[in-house]
């Protein structure tokens, strides 16, 4: 099984990914994909419904931002949730994410271009993964630092594209050869028994993200 673990659809407000365009590439490039909305779980319904259809497999996940008081403490995304996690205090997003049992990974956690999750390098034992490579990284550093990290403090791995485009879909993921239920993915991303692969995306995807916001782009179905 191959997972790409950070996927965006259109609900997020910044990406033009419909559903049926993301399991349509999914199908096309043999993935199985999580589903990690901007603070809203609005695409799970419509997600597993067509993944059943087009026989993709989907994770519910969502991207949380965490706060401390009124200062930003960066983002955070939980997979396999049953509940949607509104954004609040980085402590308290991670008790409701441990209460639903999900699995929770540290996205771009060095890329200091975006909103980096503050307090990995003091709560690192209240996590479960790290994020060592996603495709929107600026820099081939950024993930190189936390490839690091991760194996600095014996913490599992993770990798996803951060599609917000369809062409971006798949350009990284996790491979697990012994993989053939989610269920027996989570087991293996939890005893980190996982490859990760992946591709830079072009620079010119944060451009586009940056219209997509202003509604320049539209969202299609493929």
């Amino acid at each position: 099984m191959k997972i790409d673990c950070h996927i965006h659809s259109f609900r997020s407000g910044d990406s033009v990914n419909r559903p049926k365009t993301i399991i349509h590439m999914a199908h096309k490039k043999d993935l199985a994909i999580a589903i990690t909305d901007h603070n809203t779980n609005r695409a799970w319904k419509e997600m597993n419904s067509l993944g059943r259809t087009g026989k993709v497999k989907v994770i519910q996940g969502e991207e949380i931002m965490t706060f401390d008081e009124k200062k930003i403490g960066g983002e955070l995304i939980g997979l396999f949730m049953n509940e949607y996690v509104k954004p609040g205090n980085y402590l308290e997003v991670i008790d409701s994410l441990r209460e639903q049992d999900a699995f929770i990974t540290v996205p771009h956690p060095f890329d200091f271009l975006r909103s980096n999750f503050s307090y990995l390098k003091t709560e690192f034992k209240k996590i479960d993964a790290v994020e060592v490579f996603n495709s929107r990284c600026y820099s081939d550093s950024f993930n190189s630092k936390a490839k690091a990290f991760a194996l600095a403090h014996n913490l599992p791995v993770t990798a996803g594209s951060d599609a917000h485009f369809p062409e971006e879909i798949g350009n990284a993921f996790i491979e697990l050869p012994k993989a053939f239920s989610l269920e027996d993915a989570r087991k293996m991303m939890k005893k980190n028994l996982v490859k990760v692969s992946g591709k830079r995306s072009s620079l010119m995807v944060h451009v586009k993200t940056f219209f997509a916001k202003k509604g320049f782009f539209k969202p299609k179905n493929y």
